[in-house]
């Protein structure tokens, strides 16, 4: 099979009455786990600061454990970085969305091909 486009589907997820989990969301977490902080990780996604302190909120209240744990302090002293369950979660996400895009390849190209011909 085809490497799958990343574009090909965004999927978002919805469990019980909690705010959606899409790649939003996923996007701000992958970059606060690679900078160490949700000021950082906003800044290498675009994301306003503001935005992206509503979003972590959201997430650590999707579950009774915390996805992203916060230190405040500042420079040298604050940060943030994904929990295991956090890093468990992200895992799990990113799994669906792998055999999500999988799934969906081979019609992709059918809809491509009629499209084009």
């Amino acid at each position: 099979m085809k490497n799958c486009d990343s574009k090909l589907v965004k999927l978002k997820i919805q469990i019980g009455n909690s705010p959606l989990f899409g790649p939003g969301k996923v996007l701000l977490l992958e970059a606060i786990n690679d900078t160490g902080s949700i000021s950082a990780g906003a800044k290498k996604i675009g994301m306003s600061y503001r935005k992206a302190w509503r979003l972590t909120n959201e997430l650590n209240k999707l579950s009774k454990n915390k996805i992203i744990n916060t230190n405040t302090g500042g420079k040298g002293v604050g940060g943030a970085y994904l929990t295991n369950f956090g890093k468990n979660f992200l895992k799990i996400y990113k799994s669906m969305e792998k055999k999500a895009l999988l799934s969906l390849e081979e019609e992709k190209n059918k809809m491509e091909k009629l499209l084009l011909s």
